[in-house]
């Protein structure tokens, strides 16, 4: 995979991300904190930030956060929507920056960390780690029922480039085992516990292809394919009181550094 491409890519959407890009679900925030303990003045580093969507659900911690992205206009999304001096953005592929050994109490990453090559991105969150201190990884995983319209969804989806990496339940968890093993098998963290959250999230036809366009796929569509697909969409939506209910299964992984 091309990641600087892919980066590049990501980036040229700054705008729609921060605006349709889901967020998380509070009562996954609540235990990342609980779990690792963090409290007010705590060293928090952010792998992947793009614009802050994870980052705000922490900012009113007192925490000190250093959130790292390679994307400079979704980083300037987030200097503008942070102005706490305890909040820094750079702009920066996490396996190039340059960070302080042994300096912060959790290294997290909010639908990221897989853009990061390894074993190098499981070595430096260990080096950037305290002793004792915890990687907690996050993602919302696109869940898929077997129902009409997931079903119809999916399909539009596939004839139109892809908006997501949308899974089965036995495919998340298969996807949730293989995480956890290779945490693990970085012989830096502890097996991670996994904590599992079900939540729901209602689009608009208009949010809903807001959301089309974070695609790195999607965005690559003529113009004409665009247009065919919010057509597409709107039947979809029709259906349901013009809404678009999707599931979204938030998983959260916490290791302790070994």
């Amino acid at each position: 995979m091309d990641w600087k491409r892919e980066s590049e890519m990501f980036n040229q959407m700054s705008d729609y991300y921060d605006q349709y890009r889901p967020s998380y679900p509070a009562e996954t925030i609540r235990t990342l904190i609980e779990e690792t303990g963090i409290r007010q003045g705590s060293k928090l580093l952010e792998i992947g930030a793009g614009s802050g969507k994870a980052t705000e659900l922490l900012a009113n911690g007192g925490y000190e956060i250093l959130a790292v992205d390679p994307g400079k206009d979704l980083i300037e999304v987030g200097k503008k929507k942070f102005t706490d001096p305890s909040i820094k953005f750079e702009a920066a592929r996490f396996e190039d920056c340059r960070l302080p050994a042994g300096y912060y109490d959790v290294v997290y990453s909010a639908q990221a960390f897989h853009w990061i090559p390894q074993p190098i991105g499981y070595e430096k969150c260990a080096y950037a780690l305290k002793d004792n201190g915890f990687l907690a990884l996050f993602w919302n995983m696109y869940i898929m029922y077997n129902n009409d319209d997931d079903k119809e969804l999916y399909s539009i989806s596939k004839r139109h480039g892809g908006f997501a990496d949308f899974l089965s339940e036995n495919e998340c968890e298969d996807r949730i085992l293989s995480i956890s093993a290779a945490i693990e098998n970085s012989r830096l963290f502890s097996r991670p516990r996994v904590y599992r959250k079900l939540w729901n999230h209602r689009y608009t036809v208009d949010d809903y292809y807001g959301f089309a366009l974070t695609s790195n796929s999607f965005i690559q569509q003529t113009e004409k394919e665009k247009m065919e697909t919010k057509t597409e969409l709107k039947a979809l939506a029709d259906k349901n009181n013009g809404i678009i209910l999707r599931p979204y299964l938030c998983v959260l992984y916490i290791a302790l550094k070994l």
